[in-house]
């Protein structure tokens, strides 16, 4: 429970992935990417339910193999390239799969968050008067205000206005790294977002956000793990 409402974590992961096939069964640390997001939940006490949501055989399998973990099968519309997770959840809650309260998203591709940091997002999230809280993580380069688009063939500023200063004078940005999105299910259904106004931030470091969705960063993590500046919780 949390704050007074039922808390249910949601591991969304579908069969197919363009950018990397298979996403969600690689393993690591001796289980897959989509058992890690379900063990975590299934270990944090305020958790009161764990439910992994997918169309594929291999990954709802895998799943079952976390104790009380339940698997649910996604119809195939809710399995396209285009299927919004917030559509996900929201026929999970119109189906009695889940109960009403809160919602924890537990994306499979974010591997290297720790149950302490899930632990410290909930405190944060029961101090503040918030309608969602999610994760993110300072982003280095390259800088918003510098990116540029290209209108027919001319360099215009993405964001709009454009900074040539030092980036020293800038405001710190944040990104978000996909390891914690929190709501409750009356917001999500109002809104259909895990962004709403108000949504507080919860910052994590850089060795715990790793987010793995190409070729390129399951490469870049396990070189990383390799070397020893990324760790995997036991």
């Amino acid at each position: 429970m949390l704050a007074g409402k039922r808390l249910t974590a949601v591991v969304p992961a579908r069969g197919g992935s363009k950018g990397l096939p298979g996403k969600n069964l690689l393993v690591l640390g001796g289980e897959t990417l989509v058992a890690r997001a379900a063990r975590l939940g299934r270990d944090c006490d305020a958790v009161d339910a764990v439910v992994v949501s997918s169309d594929d055989d291999a990954i709802l399998a895998s799943a079952k193999s976390v104790s009380g973990v339940v698997a649910a099968r996604r119809p195939p519309a809710l399995a396209t390239d285009g299927a919004k997770t917030g559509d996900v959840v929201l026929h999970l809650l119109d189906d009695g799969e889940i109960a009403e309260g809160f919602v924890l998203l537990l994306q499979p591709t974010s591997p290297l968050r720790r149950l302490a940091d899930l632990e410290a997002l909930l405190q944060a999230f029961t101090r503040a008067e918030a309608p969602a809280i999610v994760s993110v993580v300072e982003h280095s380069e390259p800088r918003p205000e510098k990116l540029q688009r290209i209108v027919a063939d001319r360099l215009v500023p993405y964001a709009g206005g454009g900074y040539e200063g030092p980036r020293q004078e800038l405001p710190t940005p944040y990104a978000l790294n996909g390891a914690f999105y929190l709501i409750d299910t009356t917001v999500l259904r109002a809104t259909r977002s895990f962004l709403p106004p108000g949504t507080l931030a919860f910052v994590m470091p850089p060795e715990r956000s790793a987010n793995i969705d190409t070729p390129a960063d399951w490469q870049v993590l396990q070189a990383m793990l390799a070397a020893g500046y990324w760790k995997i919780e036991p």
